[in-house]
């Protein structure tokens, strides 16, 4: 089915006012009206309704879709009828409103793009048409033509080709395009330095490893252990990990300490014992048991009474006894002293609380007097003065006589003064009464407060005060204990020679006790020695031997051992130290043999996937040759045989006087991206300028609109429309004639459906003439807009039909 417009209703839309329905079902559609009428609003809400936009106003405004509404509306609406789009008649609805417009056009967006690009001409873009799709940059490869160009020649898929091949040309593009191919092309390089650096680095290894093996081997021999091959490293640290010298060197340790102890004791018990000095010992001890018994029995119990006397007040004090004379002395008088200060320091804070208590008493009575006086003062002023001001303030402003607004007597007959005088005196008084009442109050309240804060100060000092009984208590135990004091103070030379008595007692049983020992303690040693030297092994003590002889040779016995289990010691430690060492190198060893092999497997993957990648560059390369080749033949093709043919005829057509005729530059060469230009052509041949500096206005016209054509005419007639906003802009009669041919051409043997829309009324009746019916089933649709008084937008709708000529039948 053929793809037809049929119908167009706009309301409120641009500077169309009001609802207004528009019959396109015809071959030919002319459209005349006043500027302003509203031609070009119809061919915009047609374009909106069929596309959803309006791209003539998009590009020159961001917020376009604000503008699209009639400024006294507040919402349009636009629907466009057309049959062969998808179903047999379809219906395309477009809302439009101040914050937007909404809906979806009727065509796709392929063929949107084909409608806005090869079938609708607006006013503004025929003007321009030539600066669209010239650039002044021709490094572009996306100028509205250059776009055109490779649709039509289906260059798309080549020029993709082309730039995906074109950093095959040199392997420096791959850096950024293809960075995989790069990092593999620099790597392999350092990989390969990095292989030759590990191997050199294994070899060190293993001649390290061999050096530490030889030392280990040395090592293994000090400790015992000399197999002909060296025993798994397990195995081997178990058994050099079992220290046996460390347990046998302290064993001999301890022996020497015994040894050395026997020594000791040896020598301070070596001398004879005579018996007058044991005698004289033991008479020296009974004389200072005496003394210290005598002591204890006289000045010693007067200390202890003392003593006693303490702790009853002071249950922490100490006796002779548990502490000692001295120090039970010395602990008292300190417990004494700290004790006098807490009683002395708690009456004398009860007597300063006595004092603070008689100062407040004295305060709080001025207060109250102060306060009584205040209540005094406040209760002789009248407590309505304040009130009876502002009554008399009110009567004030009614007095205008002397004739008394409340008792209405004249006032004169009382005083000579004016009544509002009085008044105003009064009301005087009244205020400055009230006045001192309110700083009475305020004094009174600071008195009250003054009163509060001494009560509280008195109730806190009194709470704190001691109770009589307990005052009497700490006054009879501080007297106690400064007796008590002073007696311990007069017993300080009796509690000195109690200790001196005590530690001569102590020191007479120490001596004797020693003496008495003496004997049988160098029996012990010498068995003390025979055992010991059985340890050691060695031979035992002899009868007539010294003993200090046999602890010599016990001695030199220990150091020979204890010499030889640190050398061992020392070797086995070494050992450890080697094997430790030698296992470190053999794993650094089998680490970097793993990092060789992995190296070389990725050199080796990195080498062939570069000469993979080398093979499909090289392919690539003479892909893109022939692709660049293929694309020349069909540019010089196509432009030769089909646009500038097109371009050409449409042209000469319309103008046939001008000397110059547009037509599209040729691309020069095969390489870089197809680029089309325009130019002018002399018709005598040989190249021209560019058309904007080389045709006339007219003809620059006239060359847009026959270049909007061909590119119409130059491809499948996806939409077989042609709509047109004033395109005789700067054309003459020759020009228009040429150009009412054409388009009868175009609509009557080319299935074009054309709308038209004139400004001019003898151009629209011509081209009502020129495009008339001109066979059965042929028909023109005229329209003509204009305005109501009230504003609105009318319609005046006429269609014509092909009638046979009456005159030429006859």
């Amino acid at each position: 089915m053929t793809k037809r417009l049929k119908s167009i209703s706009v309301r409120d839309f641009r500077s169309i006012r009001g609802e207004i329905t528009v019959s396109l079902d015809a071959p030919v559609v002319l459209i005349h009206g006043q500027n302003g009428a509203g031609k070009t609003s119809i061919l915009s809400a047609l374009e909106l309704g069929l596309t959803g936009s309006v791209t003539s106003l998009r590009g020159l405004t961001d917020d376009f879709a604000s503008h699209l509404l009639h400024k006294q509306a507040d919402e349009g609406r636009i629907v466009v009828t057309a049959e062969g789009i998808g179903e047999a008649t379809a219906d395309g609805e477009m809302l439009v409103r101040s914050s937007g417009v909404t809906g979806a056009g009727l065509l796709s967006p392929e063929m949107s793009r084909f409608f806005t690009e090869r079938c609708y001409l607006s006013q503004a873009t025929l003007g321009r048409l030539l600066e669209l799709y010239q650039v002044k940059d021709t490094r572009k490869s996306d100028s509205p033509l250059t776009k055109f160009v490779k649709d039509l020649l289906g260059l798309d898929s080549l020029d993709a080709l082309i730039d995906g091949l074109h950093d095959s040309g040199d392997v420096r593009r791959f850096r950024n395009s293809v960075p995989a191919f790069w990092n593999v092309r620099e790597s392999i390089p350092d990989l390969e330095k990095k292989v030759r650096q590990s191997a050199a680095e294994r070899k060190s290894l293993e001649a390290e490893r061999t050096a530490v093996h030889d030392r280990l081997r040395a090592e293994l021999r000090g400790v015992g252990i000399d197999n002909e091959a060296l025993p798994p490293a397990a195995l081997l640290e178990r058994e050099l990990a079992d220290g046996k010298e460390e347990s046998e060197l302290q064993r001999l340790a301890r022996l020497r300490r015994e040894a050395v102890a026997i020594r000791q004791q040896w020598l301070s018990t070596r001398t004879e014992i005579e018996a007058a000095e044991l005698e004289e010992v033991e008479t020296s001890a009974k004389k200072t048991a005496n003394a210290i018994a005598s002591w204890r029995s006289d000045e010693g119990q007067r200390l202890e009474h003392t003593l006693l006397a303490a702790a009853e007040l002071l249950p922490s004090s100490a006796s002779l006894s548990t502490a000692g004379t001295e120090r039970a002395h010395a602990f008292a008088l300190d417990a004494i002293a700290s004790e006098l200060n807490r009683c002395e320091a708690l009456l004398a804070r009860d007597a300063e609380d006595a004092s603070r208590l008689a100062a407040l008493d004295q305060d709080l009575g001025r207060a109250q007097r102060r306060l009584s006086v205040l209540e005094e003062q406040l209760a002789a002023q009248a407590v309505t003065s304040s009130n009876l001001a502002q009554a008399l303030s009110g009567i004030l402003s009614h007095i205008h006589t002397e004739d008394c607004p409340v008792c209405g007597r004249d006032f004169q007959q009382v005083s000579d003064k004016p009544l509002q005088a009085h008044v105003s005196e009064r009301i005087a008084a009244l205020t400055e009464s009230a006045g001192r009442l309110q700083a009475l109050s305020r004094e009174r309240a600071e008195a009250v407060a003054s009163v509060a804060a001494i009560e509280r100060d008195r109730g806190g000092v009194a709470g704190r005060q001691l109770a009589p009984s307990v005052r009497d208590q700490l006054k009879s135990r501080r007297a106690r204990l400064e007796e008590l004091n002073r007696s311990l103070e007069e017993l300080t030379a009796t509690a000195m020679r109690g200790r001196r008595l005590a530690e001569d007692a102590a020191e007479a049983a120490r001596t004797l006790d020693t003496l008495r020992a003496r004997d049988q303690q160098a029996v012990t040693l010498r068995d003390a020695t025979h055992s010991l030297a059985q340890h050691v092994g060695v031979e035992a003590i002899g009868v007539a031997e010294a003993l200090e002889d046999a602890l010599d040779r016990i001695d030199r016995e220990v150091v020979i051992a204890e010499e030889r289990l640190v050398r061992v010691q020392e070797a086995r430690r070494s050992a450890q130290a080697a094997l430790t060492q030698y296992i470190a190198v053999s794993s650094k060893i089998d680490v970097l043999a793993r990092e060789i092999v992995d190296q070389e497997r990725r050199l080796e993957r990195f080498r062939t996937a570069k000469e993979a990648a080398e093979t499909r560059i090289t392919q690539s390369r003479e892909l893109a040759r022939r692709a660049r080749e293929a694309r020349t033949k069909v540019v010089q093709r196509v432009f030769n045989d089909s646009l500038n043919a097109v371009w050409r005829d449409l042209f000469v057509r319309l103008a046939p006087e001008e000397p110059f005729v547009p037509a599209f530059a040729l691309p020069e060469g095969q390489s870089g991206p197809v680029e089309a230009l325009l130019e002018t052509h002399y018709r005598s041949g040989g190249r021209g300028g560019d058309p904007r500096a080389m045709l006339s206005a007219g003809n620059l016209n006239t060359a847009a609109l026959t270049l909007f054509l061909a590119l119409h005419l130059s491809v499948k007639p996806t939409l077989p429309w042609l709509i047109i906003d004033d395109p005789v802009q700067s054309m003459d009669e020759v020009h228009i004639a040429q150009l009412a041919a054409l388009l009868r051409t175009l609509s009557k043997q080319h299935g074009r459906q054309v709308i038209i829309a004139v400004h001019e009324r003898p151009l629209f009746e011509y081209l009502a003439f020129e495009l008339s019916p001109a066979f059965p089933n042929d028909r023109l649709i005229t329209v003509e807009l204009g305005r109501s008084p009230s504003g609105a937008t009318i319609v005046n709708f006429e269609p014509l039909i092909w009638r046979p000529d009456t005159a030429i039948a006859a």
